[in-house]
């Protein structure tokens, strides 16, 4: 499910059965990072996508939280699990491009996806990296869906 109106009316009936929130970790760079910066957001945005629609029904995927290299990566965690703590999720998946998250140990369920440029991929080519990005990250959801 999105975070969309339509869907999180559809949550609300069945927020039973929905117990996963998957939150990409977006990195706003800039000067000449940016096009880097941009198509890890990309490549991230596309493989979220593709993570909701193999897992509908289970997982809603929320808006992109966007950083800085200024912001404090710390406090920024603190906030963000405060804020998802308030809403019925068992689960919540951080997945992001940037190694910091998950290496410094900022965020315990930030799962590291290195970003690949897909931005001049064709659809197919595109579609085949996707899922086999998806393939390596369908054990570490389920891993934690079966332990708690």
């Amino acid at each position: 499910m999105n975070w969309t109106a339509n869907d999180l009316d559809l949550y609300m009936q069945q927020q039973e059965y929905i117990d996963t929130a998957l939150i990409p970790l977006v990195h706003i760079g800039s000067g000449g990072a940016m096009k880097q910066s941009a198509s890890s957001a990309e490549f991230l945005l596309n493989l979220c996508a593709f993570i909701e629609r193999q897992f509908k029904g289970r997982v809603v995927l929320f808006p992109p939280f966007s950083y800085t290299d200024g912001n404090d990566k710390s406090r920024l965690a603190s906030e963000w699990a405060d804020s998802v703590s308030d809403m019925p999720f068992k689960h919540v998946f951080y997945l992001t491009t940037d190694p910091s998250w998950s290496r410094e140990g900022i965020i315990a369920d930030a799962i590291w996806i290195p970003s690949i440029p897909i931005e001049s991929m064709d659809k197919k080519l595109k579609q085949s990296v996707l899922e086999d990005q998806v393939r390596q990250i369908i054990p570490v959801l389920t891993a934690k869906w079966t332990t708690e």
